[in-house]
């Protein structure tokens, strides 16, 4: 799919919304469907919507999808979507091989797929890379400037895209080494705790990613009153979808929990246990080294020295 595909559409979309007299304003409305920047990289070329989008832009406008997309079809090829579940599905829990080839994944896709994908199927593998980059890199600014615009739309939101959990993951990771809003990550938790579980296996998967990122900024603040909320929800999603592989990492989160909030180490020496039993089971090397590292960190007789602090589920 060449460039001119998407000039050929955003110059049917600017005119006809000339035509009729409309602001980018008036057509975005509320802003919570589609922004005035996001209007304005689909007009002039730089950014092809998704069917989602054409079609509230068609509706605003009171045209039909197919006169906006003329003869073009937006098809995505099935290897895409296989390539990008594989690059999703593994946990990396902050190696830096796992990273690296999960940096060198995503850039093949870029490769091979750039010119087919629309823009919010870009912006979930840019997210995916910045994600990873952060982990490597730890680069100091929050978040990058092009997704404000759709961190806004996130928090109107009650009910969220998969894309949507990408970036507040993304966002909430970057937040653990920093100072925070604590407002808007509540407004996260609170709403990511509502999220009803979906037939898609990666959205679920994300959800519990999200989750997971606003758990770390509690351990990483050592702010642990709305830690136990976070877990319960882990919970829930893990034995829905069966994700039992990211159980002992919900574990310790709730070790923590228990140890730092509720003062009960009894619990809390229990849990680690737990946690090391089934990491042992799962055989996960990585993990089961990050694993020791937070049990002596937090509890300093253990044998094994503890470094820095490492991602359990991430």
């Amino acid at each position: 799919m060449s460039d001119d595909i998407k000039i050929e559409i955003g110059k049917r979309i600017r005119e006809e919304r000339e035509r009729q007299g409309l602001t980018r304003e008036q057509v975005c409305d509320t802003e919570d469907e589609l922004t005035v920047k996001q209007l304005m990289r689909i007009e002039l070329g730089r950014s092809l919507p998704t069917i989602v989008k054409l079609q509230y832009i068609s509706d605003k406008l009171g045209v039909s999808l197919n006169y906006l997309l003329g003869e073009t079809k937006l098809d995505i090829p099935e290897d895409y979507y296989q390539a990008k579940y594989k690059l999703m599905k593994s946990p990396v829990y902050g190696d830096p091989e796992r990273i690296k080839k999960k940096l060198k994944d995503i850039e093949e896709l870029y490769d091979n797929y750039i010119e087919f994908l629309p823009e919010e199927e870009l912006l979930a593998i840019d997210l995916l890379e910045k994600s990873l980059d952060f982990m490597i890199r730890e680069e100091d600014s929050i978040i990058e400037y092009v997704f404000e615009d759709y961190l806004t739309q996130a928090l109107k939101k009650e009910t969220y895209s998969l894309n949507d959990l990408l970036l507040i993951s993304h966002y909430a990771y970057r937040c653990q080494d920093s100072n925070y809003d604590k407002g808007i990550i509540d407004e996260f938790r609170r709403k990511l705790i509502k999220q009803e579980l979906q037939g898609e296996e990666l959205f679920n998967i994300e959800l519990m990613g999200a989750l997971t990122s606003i758990a770390g900024i509690y351990v990483m603040h050592h702010d642990y009153k709305d830690m136990k909320s976070v877990v319960d929800k882990l919970y829930e999603i893990m034995h829905s979808c069966m994700q039992h592989s990211y159980q002992p990492g919900i574990i310790v989160f709730e070790a923590k929990y228990y140890l730092f909030y509720e003062n009960n180490r009894d619990k809390a020496t229990e849990l680690y246990n737990t946690a090391t039993v089934l990491a042992e089971a799962f055989g996960d090397q990585v993990f089961i080294k990050n694993l020791k590292m937070e049990m002596e960190k937090d509890f300093p007789n253990c044998q094994v020295k503890c470094n820095k602090d490492v991602p359990l589920i991430k």
